[in-house]
């Protein structure tokens, strides 16, 4: 199981390769949720910084596209040396067939955030000789084994970090601004929260340009389940949006540990003042209508 880190600064990307076999960068024409939106000009001096370390590289542009921004996607890759990259992270089908007619669909990584629950789903685009694809970040321990155990192509999946919960392509941040009538910029702001009336949690926010994205309070962690995650997963993403590089750092040095010292989790925690938890794992999502729930 290789661990891949998402990456904030260029001249952070040779210490994070001491702990790293991988890393994520994009930019934010085709690419959501990102730490920070690389230029052509950035990346290429990353693939240029890499030559000699030999890490992984994967392109994020995962972003749900129109027509004109396919158009402007395969332009975009016609100007990266693809060859450099192992992976392009990509959201959306139409993103799949512009790597296709570029004959560089051995490159495409499909993750449509909650869709593949299941082998038959996760394992669909095997047809099109894609490279993998990422699970759904809501199901269980269990049934990752199960998709893993029947797998056709690369298992990828995030196994730390703030999970998005809500997507909205609107600039929500934006409009309640105008409507209140305040001249501040909330864009591109990683420092941002809201606080649900009815719990005391705050829940990171972010707007970009995709839309608005809120994520879960609590961080979540794999620690504790690297040992059956590395008998399944062929990549393992430590996502450090909303921290720094590094935090990305001293999360990967733990995870390179058999057994993590409880002590430096719990010094890492109160650190960047945040609390860890194992997401779904362990928690079949269930999903009721109403009228079952009123007839409860």
């Amino acid at each position: 199981m290789k661990r891949l880190v998402t990456l904030y600064q260029v001249n952070h990307f040779e210490k994070l390769a001491e702990v790293a076999d991988g890393f994520l960068l994009g930019n934010d024409q085709f690419g959501t949720r990102l730490t920070k939106s690389f230029s052509i000009s950035e990346i290429k001096q990353v693939v240029e910084q890499n030559e000699v370390l030999q890490k992984e590289l994967f392109l994020v542009a995962n972003q749900m596209m129109t027509d004109e921004q396919l158009d402007s996607f395969t332009h975009f890759l016609k100007e990266l040396p693809l060859a450099a990259f192992t992976g392009v992270i990509v959201g959306d089908i139409g993103a799949i067939m512009v790597l296709k007619k570029l004959g560089k669909e051995h490159l495409a990584i499909y993750n449509p955030e909650t869709l593949l629950t299941n082998d038959y789903d996760f394992n669909h685009l095997s047809r099109e000789h894609i490279f993998g694809a990422f699970v759904a970040k809501e199901i269980t321990l269990a049934d990752l084994k199960r998709i893993g155990h029947s797998k056709k192509h690369a298992l990828f999946m995030v196994g730390h970090g703030h999970l998005n919960m809500f997507y909205s392509k609107r600039q929500l941040l934006q409009n309640y601004l105008q409507y209140a009538e305040l001249s501040l910029s909330l864009h591109q702001k990683q420092n941002l929260a809201i606080v649900e009336e009815r719990r005391e949690e705050t829940q990171p926010i972010l707007e970009d340009e995709a839309g608005t994205h809120v994520f879960r309070a609590p961080v979540f962690q794999t620690l504790n389940v690297q040992k059956d995650l590395a008998t399944v997963i062929d990549y393992l993403v430590i996502d450090t949006l909303f921290k720094d590089d590094e935090y990305g750092f001293q999360v990967l040095s733990l995870y390179r540990q058999d057994a993590p010292n409880e002590a430096d989790v719990k010094n890492l925690q109160a650190q960047y003042q945040e609390t860890w938890d194992e997401g779904f794992l362990y928690t079949k999502t269930i999903y009721q209508t109403k009228d079952l729930i009123d007839n409860d």
